[in-house]
């Protein structure tokens, strides 16, 4: 149950709450509860298996992801504040975690848990389908950016030596690592 000091109203600011009515976002609200980070604890770990949904309700995290393999390298893929969520490629696919989230502040997130999102699922929940629904929503426009981003890099000129590896990372990214 999520504490007290959380309120429905406050969740109604939340992306991913928008055009729930309030019995579909109660639905939810009676699955999730709250976690809280002190700065510099690891929220996730890259490379490890959980599959919650997590959303900023108050502070700052920052998404980290590492590369390379006895030298690891790590870049801050993005910072994240209220209303921002993460977590949800594992959520919706068991599979690792893609990349770290650190705590950068007093960090208190709501969590819900896929295994009590799959109890709403097999009652055919409209909280259920919407919540997915909005998150990819959200997803759809991450990859547009992305989309454009490559784009971009492609047509700078400084860069176009690397046009062939920025077409190759692009169709990797649309069909597939496995190519």
């Amino acid at each position: 149950m999520i504490e007290e000091t959380v309120s429905i109203e406050q969740l109604e600011k939340l992306p991913i709450f928008h055009g729930m009515t309030p019995d579909e976002r109660q639905q939810l609200i009676d699955i999730a509860g709250t976690m809280e980070f002190d700065p510099g604890e690891v929220v996730l770990q890259q490379g490890r298996r959980s599959q919650n949904l997590l959303v900023v309700l108050e502070g700052r995290c920052q998404v980290i992801k590492e590369v390379g393999q006895a030298a690891r390298h790590s870049f801050v893929l993005a910072e994240l504040g209220p209303h921002d969520h993460f977590g949800e490629m594992s959520f919706f696919k068991a599979a690792p975690h893609s990349a770290s989230v650190r705590a950068l502040t007093e960090l208190k997130l709501l969590r819900i848990e896929r295994k009590d999102y799959d109890v709403l699922l097999n009652r055919s929940s409209l909280a259920a389908y919407k919540l997915a629904f909005n998150i990819l929503d959200e997803l759809a426009d991450r990859l547009r950016r992305m989309d454009g981003l490559v784009s971009e890099l492609m047509l700078d000129d400084q860069q176009a030596r690397h046009v062939s590896e920025w077409s190759s990372f692009r169709e990797k990214l649309f069909k597939g690592w496995n190519l």
